[in-house]
């Protein structure tokens, strides 16, 4: 089968991003084997410079993909400068005529204008394509919307109504959309990144190793640095905060967990300021994790923690996955859809609710009560993201066989 995986990001600095991107080459590569049949991945938006095949190996997993030319984007004014950019977008048009189907991931929660106009419009370069080559069409577990542009909104929708198959990722997206197209089969089911594989790091049994995942993309006050996701509090306080209470315990050990990150400082590197505030601290028992080169190392590495809080929500769902207790920081319905909707799991911080003052007391009661919510955790991992694996591998089977 040749399979194109639209809007998968690999060579990308949000770890979350590229978890989402492997999770989905994971779970195929496991379906298509187990029946025997060959495959192929071509990857439209992997990030790579460089066109042509790539291995990715990484915790004894291996995967192959094809990096193509993302040919959404090309036009006559701005492209087509030279011959290899020509030979380039015919070869990538022969992939698309021949390809058998394109499952589309959506960077996870792209679907929608939150992130403003231009982000939408790259993303559904894919369903323009899909109609045009009249591929069939899998939307993949995804937050959708919302959309406050009426204009978007209705894009949205004809590309929804497109597709042969579609899923969310939580039950908030679920019903958004059936609301936007009664008459569409919607399926809700979870997210992929739940079923990426991991291995644990383990740590000083001496101490209690709490994670903490500081968004810089929130530090900054969003794009637009002017609190553009509408927090009710103070993020930067409620930063220090957190980090001041722990690290009044001698026996906890704070380690600061990037997961967006890059080699140089911009609006979105988790890595930037988790760096200036271990520098700004100088304190023995606060620790700077390593700068993860893929998601799957990372989450072995927050899998280690024995309590995690976080504002990145795919390293909240690497502790979720992991059996980590954990208080996930809210800035956007994709959390609270997820987290108390599909998971039922109420111990999270909504920022667009509440105070820092409020926020670090839901911090110190989940940590005291961190055993409850472990319990609490393995629970619905063997309950509800089981269930949802079953439904999501028997809808892909369904739509590509």
């Amino acid at each position: 089968m040749k399979l194109i995986l639209a809007n998968c990001a690999v060579e990308n600095g949000n770890r979350g991003c590229v978890a989402l991107s492997l999770s989905t080459m994971f779970i195929l590569k496991q379906l298509l084997e187990s029946k025997n049949i060959p495959y192929t991945f071509y990857l439209p938006n992997s990030g790579h410079s460089e066109m042509g095949e790539h291995i990715l190996r990484s915790g004894g997993l291996e995967l192959k993909y094809i990096a193509i030319p993302d040919i959404s984007c090309y036009n006559k004014r701005n492209s087509f400068k030279n011959i290899v950019q020509i030979k380039q977008f015919i070869s990538t048009i022969q992939i698309y005529k021949h390809a058998d189907a394109i499952l589309d991931i959506g960077q996870g929660d792209s679907f929608a204008d939150i992130y403003g106009k231009g982000r939408f419009n790259w993303i559904y370069g894919q369903y323009s394509l899909g109609t045009k080559f009249k591929i069939p069409y899998c939307i993949l577990p995804q937050t959708i919307g919302p959309f406050n542009d009426s204009k978007l909104m209705k894009r949205a929708i004809k590309g929804i109504q497109y597709a042969k198959c579609v899923m969310t990722r939580d039950r908030q997206s679920h019903d958004y959309v059936k609301q936007l197209t009664p008459n569409k089969e919607i399926i809700e089911c979870i997210d992929v990144a739940f079923f990426m594989p991991f291995e644990r790091k383990t740590f000083n049994k001496d101490f209690i190793h709490v994670g903490l995942n500081i968004s810089a993309l929130l530090w900054h006050g969003g794009y637009t640095r002017d609190n553009q996701f509408g927090l009710t509090l103070d993020y930067q306080k409620l930063i220090r905060d957190i980090i001041s209470y722990f690290l009044s315990m001698e026996n906890v050990k704070l380690h600061l967990i990037p997961h967006v990150v890059g080699g140089e400082r911009h609006i979105e590197n988790d890595y930037a300021v988790s760096y200036d505030l271990y520098e700004e601290y100088q304190n023995d028992n606060l620790i700077l994790s390593p700068l993860f080169l893929d998601p799957i190392a990372a989450k072995g590495y927050i899998a280690g923690m024995d309590f995690f809080m976080g504002a990145r929500m795919h390293a909240t769902i690497a502790a979720f996955s992991s059996g980590v207790p954990v208080v996930p920081m809210a800035y956007s319905r994709k959390f609270n859809g997820l987290f108390i909707d599909t998971l039922d799991y109420m111990d999270m911080i909504d920022m667009k609710a509440c105070n820092e003052k409020q926020a670090l007391q839901t911090v110190m009661d989940c940590f005291k009560s961190r055993e409850e919510e472990k319990t609490s955790i393995k629970n619905r991992m063997q309950t509800v993201v089981q269930e949802r694996k079953y439904l999501l591998t028997k809808k892909i089977n369904d739509f590509l066989l």
